[in-house]
């Protein structure tokens, strides 16, 4: 597992490890009750990139950042910046309360550097607690008991956790006028879809974010995914999904076309997560329902309202959206796919058989 991952900010709380030079957090029960996030200043739009720092945590028990600090002052970086000392980490019984208003009840696990600055941590395998990290845009944690606080330290190596599903700021949409830039839509214009011609879009929002800790945009070549598909270089985030048509997925699936995320097909030819660009804006709509639309000349779906929705929305925009779909927003049941999901081992091999014998993933025959 990497030792770079996404952790949540926290800001600076009452020193948890008082005493060095053991592996208690002697004053761990003084952030119990305590609520971080709310409506107007979520969780998720705190997220950072954690690595190691100079020393990382290669003194004592090099698997984990010890909470002794005494055979080293082990550090780690926060978004690549200057080295920070590990000081202390414990684990408490938790509330996420996600910008839907829905809840999930977690383990969760809340580390230090020397100077009181928390973050919480993913977690180190991949089980409930993680799924619940992931389910949802995050408003807030709730700190509700005490579950340890005598551990050696953190485990280094932890889960990934990535965000935002939309387009990037120049994709061409296809209209009934023709291609559109995205970023010159706006509400009641009407976009070509797939399934049901043209359809009025009923939302639609706008925002730049820094390319680093799961933002980075995925870059499509022209032609990468089938003749003249995309018919331009193309750009999306790392969650949204594509329409794909081949032959291979009807056989494993019944159907020929299936939404599979972006970023899993960075392992296909021409197409590559980019990791230089400073800041990227991506943009997402909504339509009455879910559909296909013709992205650069990609088919790929407009915004799923479920609670797996694009995390990179402000507080505000699911508030908008929430008003106008206020039965859908953060309830998979309520919406119906546009095409099946692919999802997990399937999806997986779905990939390695495409590349495998050299299929192209959208063939539209």
């Amino acid at each position: 597992m990497p030792t770079t991952f996404n952790v949540i900010s926290l800001g600076v709380l009452a020193d948890i490890d008082t005493t060095e030079g053991n592996t208690v957090a002697e004053n761990a029960a003084s952030l119990v009750g305590l609520t971080l996030g709310d409506i107007a200043n979520p969780l998720w739009e705190q997220t950072q990139s954690f690595s190691p720092g100079t020393g990382g945590s290669g003194g004592g028990n090099t698997t984990a950042y010890d909470m002794d600090n005494n055979a080293s002052s082990e550090n780690f970086r926060i978004n690549g910046g200057a080295n920070q000392t590990f000081d202390g980490t414990s684990i408490y019984n938790a509330t996420i309360t996600y910008t839907d208003g829905t809840t999930a009840t977690i383990t969760a696990v809340i580390f230090q550097d020397t100077a009181g600055n928390s973050y919480l941590a993913p977690e180190f395998s991949a089980n409930a607690d993680q799924l619940a990290l992931e389910a949802g845009p995050i408003r807030s944690l709730t700190l509700d008991s005490l579950v340890g606080n005598s551990y050696s330290g953190l485990t280094a190596s932890r889960q990934t956790s990535n965000f935002a599903v939309c387009f990037t700021q120049g994709t061409m949409i296809e209209t009934p006028q023709g291609e559109r830039a995205v970023e010159t839509l706006v509400a009641g214009d009407l976009v070509q879809t797939f399934d049901n011609g043209p359809q009025p879009i009923r939302w639609i929002g706008g925002r730049t974010v820094p390319a680093i800790m799961g933002m980075e945009p995925v870059l499509f070549d022209k032609g990468s995914l089938g003749t003249n598909i995309p018919k331009r270089p193309m750009m999306l985030s790392r969650q949204h999904r594509l329409m794909l048509d081949t032959v291979v997925a009807e056989r494993m699936t019944g159907t020929r076309q299936v939404l599979v995320p972006a970023h899993k097909l960075s392992e296909m030819p021409g197409v590559n997560i980019v990791t230089t660009l400073g800041f990227v804006t991506y943009w997402h709509f909504l339509c009455d329902q879910h559909e296909i639309v013709i992205a650069d000349g990609t088919p790929a779906e407009t915004l799923f309202l479920g609670q797996q929705a694009c995390k990179s929305m402000s507080s505000a925009a699911l508030e908008e959206v929430k008003n106008l779909f206020p039965d859908l927003v953060g309830h998979d049941a309520a919406i119906k796919p546009a095409r099946t999901i692919m999802k997990g081992a399937r999806q997986k091999r779905l990939i390695n058989r495409l590349r495998e014998n050299a299929k192209s993933p959208v063939s539209m025959a």
